[in-house]
């Protein structure tokens, strides 16, 4: 497998407006593999055959070496955490996701806190960004061993791993 370097030694650029709305994701098939993954409650990364990286969700190159990624290799649903900052309480109307209120959607109570995170989950070279539950606030560190908090009857939706929480 050669370099990806080698068969595109330039950045092609284009010029004008670019409606983001019409954009497809070029690596669906990796999404697909990711999400049959989550179905069996497992996480897929990308092994690079170059520097022996494993990258969870998998992507199609590798960021150190540049190679194709086209092996895969299933991960630790245990891990660590390496960054994170907690929310204040969150208020109605005070927040928007996606242009919707989450506290009026239902998706976040009122007062409740939300705690993103950074993972390194065990076998995995990457961090991936999920939300902690589960958790009292103060007690969050950095090195906190966690477990993926899956839902209870996976459809084989990204949506099948909601998060993570303490050991």
């Amino acid at each position: 497998m050669g370099y990806v370097k080698e068969e595109r030694p330039m950045t092609i650029g284009v010029e004008g407006t670019w409606n983001i709305g019409s954009y497809h994701y070029k690596g669906s098939r990796l999404i697909e593999e990711y999400v049959k993954g989550l179905k069996q409650k497992k996480l897929i990364g990308s092994f690079c055959p170059g520097c022996g990286k494993v990258i969870v969700p998998p992507r199609n190159l590798c960021g150190r070496c540049h190679r194709i990624m086209d092996r895969r290799k299933i991960v630790s649903n245990m891990g660590t955490i390496t960054c994170f900052i907690v929310s204040p309480p969150i208020e109605k109307g005070k927040l928007k996701v996606l242009g919707m209120d989450p506290v009026e959607t239902g998706l976040i109570k009122e007062g409740e806190v939300v705690i993103p995170v950074f993972v390194k989950f065990d076998g995995s070279d990457s961090n991936t960004d999920t939300i902690l539950l589960n958790a009292d606030p103060k007690a969050v560190h950095i090195g906190m061993r966690v477990k993926v908090l899956w839902v209870k009857e996976p459809q084989g939706a990204l949506s099948d791993f909601e998060g993570v929480e303490p050991v």
